[in-house]
């Protein structure tokens, strides 16, 4: 299993400065004005690291280069490490937990968007959990490739970088990463 311990912490870094360069978004056009706002959902990560940097409101801030660089690396981490097929987030899963859990996390994953693509599309107004679904599909009918010895235990560090890789999913994934209202 690869690491990207480096596009991790960069991602953290170009976060950080896109908070600390934010600047407060302009009002928002009267209702009935006849425009639509693009509304990014942030991910956990950027709520978590907007307090302590002196943001308080995300949705209150105008979105600058390293905001759309943090979310849309972050956004592509997430699609990475979702729990399925030959995706690193279904490397992890397989490595950690064995073929069958990958079998079945793959599956719930798909299932999963399948039940919420529609209420995106209610909710949000984006079409996007169903790319999610789509996306899944796809990494579903990739089977996985075989380790050389499945008997062969990660050990301590490797089932550690696992687990971290499954927090870098739950701080970077949103259902709906956009809105349009």
């Amino acid at each position: 299993m690869r690491v990207h311990h480096k596009g991790v912490g960069a991602g953290v870094l170009v976060a950080c400065a896109a908070l600390l360069t934010s600047e407060p978004a302009p009002p928002p056009p009267p209702p009935g004005a006849g425009a639509v706002t693009l509304i990014l959902n942030d991910p956990s990560l950027l709520r978590l690291l907007a307090a302590p940097l002196g943001v308080r409101d995300l949705a209150g801030i105008a979105p600058n280069p390293f905001y759309l660089a943090a979310w849309i690396g972050l956004l592509v981490t997430s699609l990475n490490l979702l729990p399925v097929g030959q995706l690193d987030g279904g490397h992890a899963v397989y490595s950690v937990a064995g073929r069958r859990a990958h079998h079945y996390a793959g599956r719930l994953a798909f299932l999963s968007m399948l039940a919420l693509a529609p209420l995106g599309w209610l909710w949000h107004g984006v079409p996007s959990g169903f790319l999610y679904v789509v996306l899944l599909f796809i990494m579903l009918r990739l089977p996985h490739p075989q380790p050389l010895d499945e008997r062969d235990p990660l050990g301590p560090a490797r089932t550690a970088v696992a687990l971290a890789t499954l927090l870098v999913f739950l701080l970077s994934f949103v259902p709906f990463p956009l809105t349009i209202r």
